[in-house]
């Protein structure tokens, strides 16, 4: 992961950049929270919340959605506290 960039294949095999902007563990799940990187005149706001499948520290780990609605808004929740508290901080 190169300046926090990583790339993901879409279903149509279209690569596309993310920056990673957090990576969390919550009931023992480890989440990365990304957002496309756009073109500079393009603004994004809309975090993708994918979970790591697999051994976090083996190059076997892939990223894949979450597909439990219930588990993706307690992960999203706590994406949300964290970067409040974050905020908070500065």
């Amino acid at each position: 992961m190169e300046d926090n960039i990583i790339i993901l294949e879409d279903e149509h095999g279209c690569e596309i950049e993310f920056e990673t902007i957090d990576v969390f563990e919550l009931d023992g799940v480890t989440y990365f929270a990304l957002l496309e990187v756009l073109p500079d005149e393009e603004e994004n706001d809309e975090v993708l919340i994918m979970q790591v499948e697999g051994d976090v520290d083996s190059e076997e780990a892939e990223l894949v959605m979450v597909d439990d609605e219930e588990q993706l808004q307690a992960a999203f929740n706590e994406f949300l506290r964290r970067d409040e508290e974050a905020s908070a901080q500065e």
